[in-house]
């Protein structure tokens, strides 16, 4: 397959609001001795996309500005550390810290996966950064284990209906907040053993009471991306030796309400967590552990891409309107390629 020197990319005219995105040519990335070049068919969306357009999540050094941390397609190009993994034609799924957005990205080898048979393009792109971030949380960081209660915030977000079908996955009592009648119904079906809309009011004594529900003195495990407006309530439902972990903080990240008595009292663990910026020798443990444990599930229909949106690459703008509105109940996806 020949490869064209110039692509198609979603690019910046500057930091700011939606209008400063725009289809753009640039050149296609060139491929290091352990890297292949994917020639993408569809990419996921996600809030820290949304984030880099705004200025306030840049790409870690040495990283394409271009956005875009998930991709599925064709390699097309084999990095000559890689020939005896890969070879052209094979279709992937991609998880990278950048240049998602575009018809070609480069892929480090250790963060490339196979596409399960029945797993359509579509699909494919939703699993990477949303699965693997809710994998890495769940499992490396808050080491979740069989029979633990799970709080799982923005349960209806991309990462929170992958974490919600983790953790029942792995075993877990699961609840989870969310904002809206429809997406409580839809986070109740993808498996959560309690909902509460958290625009109803106060949520903590809700959740105290599942608890107690179910003889505990708190959840073991509380995996959330909200941040300052529920440092208050998280102390408050958390149970005794409880593990905390914070992947994003979108109501602020100001913690001036966290009481260190309650930590030491509690025995808690507080772990903040990102995937983007970990080293490769990291994401590559990361991906051969979820091949192994968790990808076989989504042949076998135990783990499920929930695809709310796709829109073609020319209606970027109206994705991350959609997501910026909190309008998502699970993955939005843009085609690069329209796949029959």
């Amino acid at each position: 397959m020949s490869i064209p020197t110039k692509m198609k990319a979603v690019l910046l005219q500057d930091f700011g609001d939606f209008e400063k995105m725009y289809i753009g040519e640039t050149a296609v990335p060139k491929i290091k001795d352990d890297e292949v070049l994917v020639k993408v068919h569809a990419f996921g969306v996600n809030r820290a996309d949304t984030m880099q357009r705004k200025g306030q999540y840049p790409p870690p050094p040495g990283v394409t500005d271009i956005m875009g941390l998930e991709a599925s397609g064709e390699i097309v190009e084999v990095g000559s550390e890689a020939t005896g993994k890969w070879q052209n034609g094979d279709k992937v799924m991609v998880l990278v810290a950048g240049g998602g957005y575009a018809e070609y990205v480069a892929v480090h080898t250790g963060s490339v996966m196979k596409i399960p048979d029945g797993i359509s393009m579509i699909d494919a792109a939703g699993i990477p950064e949303t699965f693997l971030t809710a994998y890495q949380g769940l499992r490396f960081v808050g080491h979740i284990k069989k029979h633990d209660l799970v709080l799982i915030h923005a349960g209806a977000s991309g990462v929170g209906t992958a974490a919600i079908q983790l953790a029942k996955f792995f075993g877990a009592k699961v609840a989870t907040t969310a904002g809206t009648n429809e997406k409580i119904a839809y986070c109740k079906k993808l498996g959560a053993d309690k909902a509460v809309n958290y625009k109803h009011g106060p949520w903590a004594g809700t959740m105290k009471e599942f608890a107690r529900e179910l003889n505990k003195n708190g959840f073991d495990l509380i995996y959330e991306s909200i941040g300052k407006d529920y440092i208050e309530a998280n102390q408050d439902v958390i149970g005794t030796d409880g593990r905390w972990v914070v992947y994003s903080a979108q109501s602020g990240a100001s913690a001036d309400k966290l009481s260190l008595a309650v930590l030491m009292r509690k025995r808690l663990t507080l772990s903040g967590t990102v995937l983007r910026a970990r080293p490769i020798e990291y994401k590559t443990s990361l991906v051969k552990e979820f091949e192994v444990e968790a990808l076989p599930a989504f042949v076998d229909g135990r783990l499920k891409v929930i695809i709310d949106k796709t829109w073609p690459m020319e209606k970027i703008i109206d994705a991350h309107k959609y997501m910026e509105d909190n309008l998502t109940m699970g993955k939005i996806v843009i085609t690069v390629i329209s796949d029959k």
